[in-house]
């Protein structure tokens, strides 16, 4: 298996009704540099452990990984953060086409698409980009450019060389907007080499796939074209019992063409351009209450999953694309490196608001997104004592919301004309300039001190435009006309760090750093009262202390990460949606507050065998606290949510692989991956209610088969979710506080034919 783990999370306990584990919260109340210091002894004396029971013999099955994590190539091993790293090789024996099925492989990272806001949650900690105004706290990269917004990500999951998931803030060298981690997708270069692929499949729900890519030398030496392009079609999960047919289904294409040109030995360019199309009737969910949730029967039960009853056609459809150009230069002592991107992002995505056969309302969502990135950097060529990267980065974004509510024939019965119109239209311009630099400098033989530093100064304007058919009691939104506002900030997000290396497999480090997510406006579906109150949300800051270990025999036969985790939140960001007390009839409202404080911790571990030729086993698993520290209001005037949980934050999870490959014929070999992932309980709303929590739960996935002697041939038969094990992606209110949720895929199963050349 050639998937190389770092860290994992592990979870935290309050909710608002009671203790749910029993971990002793004291030791964690320490000061922190204290908790920093023993975890540090405790880090040494697992590596010491290890190193007295190594076992020099046994294969050495397991290749060097090299990673770029820190912007500058880097064995894994010696990188002193918490990164997970997985190959082209193990995302395609797991099947991981989309950004969400990442978290079969990576503990501590998970994907929601809870309300069909995609957003990525590392170390619990997510949430962010359901509005232009809102800033995720995930930074997504594909090969060095910001790709922006979580829904864009699934488009590029098809030829890449590897993915690197990098956990805590990220500040200090990507900047703005990566307090929980980073997410990089490195794609493969192009060669010198003839070579390709084409991998069809197909599975139950008539599930079509192909893949294909060439590379081809088009100068020898000197110019080289890669091509890449993916397919798949395929039939709905979901049954729609008021439309009668198959709904959540999917058809998605796109395509990549990369040119890289090497006109000498220091100059080397990288051209790129790529675009994709998905489109799939995409269920919001489905209904768990009746309409208005005044305690009745929905028409489509929750004992019936994989049912729905909405009167409206979903429909959800997203277009991607985007230009890079990447220029290295060898100056002799140093490389210059400058990246230029452009990515639009467009989303049209249509909902039944009531989710069920009642016609009362829908909503039509139009999301645009373009931005354009640049970065400069200077990298130490050196190999001394001195490494170092600095550099300059600039990024615009504007976006845009248009989003239309319209009431339908039985809106009478509420008071509401049909065909009554609510139409919301934020638009946010906001540039980022930036310096940072990272060095570090080993000042005694085996002791580094890492430093890092970014200076970071945003703009952002707002406009609003609101339009309404119906006001009070009804609705209480504003009617808002060109409205605009702004605001400017300026951060600073420092690294410190020292590792040691005793020896060559293995380092030792610990780490503060310290990340910035910007401020922005609560600009969602606005109130009078909230309009004329402040829009303004500040910045959140976290704080954020680590150490850990990481280890492996010298003949590669083990390999070990451990890290302890400490971070706290300040003026953490959360959007919610929200009855709004004593209205009548109930009426929800979009709120998009500082929440105060946020407190996580936590250990992450992981371990990888190779103990014979052919087989690879990989643990790994994560235990996690994360609970508001001071959430006053949180659940409206006077209703206190300090010491809940924070939302999609398991406390405990983990993944195991076991790879196996033999020779069965003198011309053929078999090859068989497992793979099982626990997921445990999490609430998908910061108010901890009942309704809200989600049960743990295991999915197993297989895939086995025979590949030729040559490996131009391979044929496999795979199945994802083998138990068919039921299980909830998420429960929220809609506008019409109907609880509405969603169940994640069941079992999928089909073959898989590979050619290469």
């Amino acid at each position: 298996m050639q998937m190389i783990q770092d860290h994992h999370h592990f979870r935290r306990e309050r909710d608002m009704f009671g203790i749910e584990g029993d971990f002793d919260r004291d030791v964690f109340r320490k000061k922190r540099r204290t908790a920093c210091f023993l975890l540090a002894v405790s880090a040494t004396a697992i590596s010491t452990s290890l190193a007295n029971a190594q076992d020099a013999a046994g294969p050495e099955t397991v290749g060097e990984v090299i990673v770029t994590a820190q912007k500058r190539e880097q064995k894994l091993i010696d990188v002193p953060i918490s990164i997970a790293a997985i190959s082209s090789d193990s995302l395609a024996k797991s099947n991981v086409t989309e950004l969400g099925a990442l978290q079969t492989l990576v503990p501590n990272f998970q994907v929601s698409d809870n309300v069909s806001v995609r957003t990525v949650y590392i170390r619990g900690v997510g949430g962010g980009g359901r509005t232009v105004a809102f800033d995720t706290r995930t930074g997504i990269y594909l090969d060095g450019v910001y790709i922006g917004q979580p829904m864009a990500a699934d488009a590029v999951l098809t030829n890449l060389e590897r993915v690197e998931v990098l956990r805590g803030p990220q500040g200090y060298l990507y900047g703005q907007n990566t307090v929980s981690g980073a997410v990089n997708l490195v794609t493969k270069a192009p060669s010198n080499t003839v070579e390709g692929k084409i991998v069809g499949s197909y599975g139950n729900k008539d599930d079509v796939k192909l893949i294909g890519a060439t590379n081809l030398p088009l100068v020898e030496d000197k110019v080289f074209l890669r091509l890449g392009a993916s397919y798949e079609n395929r039939d709905g999960f979901i049954h729609n019992v008021t439309l009668d047919k198959n709904v959540d289904d999917l058809n998605t294409y796109g395509g990549r063409a990369q040119l890289r040109i090497v006109p000498n030995e220091k100059l080397k360019i990288d051209l790129s351009a790529d675009y994709s199309r998905q489109l799939s009737h995409k269920v919001n969910g489905e209904a768990r209450s009746d309409t208005f949730n005044t305690g009745g029967t929905p028409a489509a039960p929750a004992d019936q999953p994989f049912v729905t009853d909405d009167d409206y056609p979903e429909r959800d459809l997203n277009r991607n694309w985007g230009l890079a150009m990447t220029v290295n230069y060898d100056l002799g002592p140093v490389t210059a490196t400058s990246i230029t991107g452009y990515r639009n992002a467009y989303r049209n995505w249509n909902v039944d608001l009531d989710h069920g056969p009642l016609d009362f309302a829908i909503f039509n969502y139009y999301d645009t997104y373009k931005t354009i990135s640049q970065e400069l950097r200077f990298t130490d060529n050196g190999g001394g004592k001195l490494h170092y990267v600095a550099g300059l980065f600039f990024l615009n974004n504007k976006g845009d919301n248009d989003r239309n509510l319209t009431y339908s024939s039985l809106a009478p019965l509420l008071g509401v004309p049909a065909n009554s119109k609510i139409r919301t239209n934020p638009s946010v311009n906001n540039s980022t300039y930036a310096a940072f630099a990272a060095v570090d400098y080993e000042f005694l033989p085996g002791l580094t001190l890492n430093t890092g530093l970014r200076f970071n100064y945003e703009t952002k304007k707002l406009t609003i435009n609101q339009t309404s058919d119906i006001g009070p009691p009804i609705t209480n939104l504003a009617v808002i006309s060109g409205y605009h506002d702004s605001m400017d900030e300026s951060s600073l997000s420092p690294s410190l760090g020292l590792t040691w290396k005793p020896e060559r497999d293995t380092t030792i480090y610990a780490k503060y750093a310290r990340g910035v997510k910007s401020g922005g406006f609560n600009a969602d579906y606005l109130t009078t009262t909230q309009l004329n109150g402040d829009l303004h949300l500040g910045k959140e800051t976290v704080d954020s202390y680590e150490t850990g270990v990481k280890y492996r025999t010298p003949g590669r036969m083990v390999t070990v990460s451990a890290d302890l985790f400490y971070a706290t939140y300040k003026n953490y960001q959360v959007s919610q949606f929200r009855i709004i007390p004593n209205s009548t009839p109930p009426q929800i409202e979009l709120a998009l507050t500082n929440a105060g404080k946020v407190e996580t911790y936590g250990p992450e571990a992981s371990v990888l065998i190779a103990p014979i030729d052919g087989l690879t086993i990989d643990l790994s698993g994560a235990w996690l606290h994360a609970v508001y520290k001071e959430f006053p209001n949180g659940g409206g005037l006077g209703v206190d949510y300090s010491g809940n949980r924070l939302e999609y934050a398991p406390k405990v999870t983990a993944a195991a692989t076991i790879d196996y490959e033999h020779p069965i014929t003198a011309t053929l070999t078999g090859f068989g991956r497992v793979t099982a992932n626990f997921h445990g309980s999490q609430y998908s709303d910061s108010s901890n209610a009942a309704v809200f929590r989600q049960k743990s739960y295991t999915l197993v996935n297989l895939r086995a088969g025979v590949r030729t002697e040559s490996g131009r041939w391979e044929l496999a038969g795979y199945a994802q979710n083998l138990f068919d094990k039921l299980y909830d992606l998420g429960t929220a209110p809609d506008a019409f506080t109907t609880i509405f949720g969603k169940y994640g895929q069941p079992r999928t199963y089909g073959v898989e034919l590979t050619w290469r050349y």
